[in-house]
């Protein structure tokens, strides 16, 4: 024998509503939620100093402009030369993550640990920027993903994706020095 319901037991009551109460109820969702044009906190912000467009660094818009224009033996030649530029290489982006290498990872031979350093935006039309610094001793320990940092070093090696859609460069440097970056 079952136990007599209530006569406003949740299933009944829903079955039971007035139409206009469910479209009210459906309406407190889509009210109550927030824009998605809102502005970014300013503590969150990077500090004024973070500019991978414009500073003096390796890779910013003018160097990378003149490096997309070379022929594929001309930027061969380049690459050669900031090889043996040793601790030439300057980069600023944001810290994503540190990784420590085992022997059996080929890019062990350049530091035991890598850090990812990405730029968010776009430095030079739609070509993206993604860098892999080594170092034989752990960095920036503890350190959030996504904080501002600049980095400096001696270049190693790219991967240039020109013909991917939007252009990728992947670049690996020996590290000599990385700070978070602070206004």
């Amino acid at each position: 024998m079952r136990a007599p319901q209530s006569p406003l037991s949740t299933r009944r009551m829903w079955l039971a509503a007035p139409p206009a109460f469910c479209l009210a109820a459906s309406l407190v969702g889509v009210v109550g939620c927030k824009s998605n044009q809102h502005e970014d906190a300013k503590w969150m912000a990077p500090p004024k100093s973070y500019d991978p467009k414009g500073a003096d660094l390796t890779f910013n818009t003018k160097n990378l402009d003149a490096f997309n224009t070379l022929s594929a033996d001309e930027r061969a030649a380049q690459l050669d030369a900031m090889k043996a530029a040793k601790g030439q290489f300057k980069g600023q982006g944001f810290y994503q993550r540190q990784e420590e290498l085992t022997d059996k990872i080929d890019d062990r031979q350049y530091g035991k640990h890598d850090v990812w350093i990405t730029v968010k935006d776009p430095v030079y039309l739609e070509i993206t920027v993604e860098y892999h610094v080594f170092f034989d001793e752990p960095q920036l320990t503890g350190l959030a993903s996504n904080t501002p940092v600049e980095f400096s070093g001696t270049f190693l090696d790219m991967i240039y994706e020109d013909q991917a859609k939007p252009r990728r460069m992947e670049l690996k440097v020996k590290g000599d020095a990385i700070n978070v970056m602070k206004d």
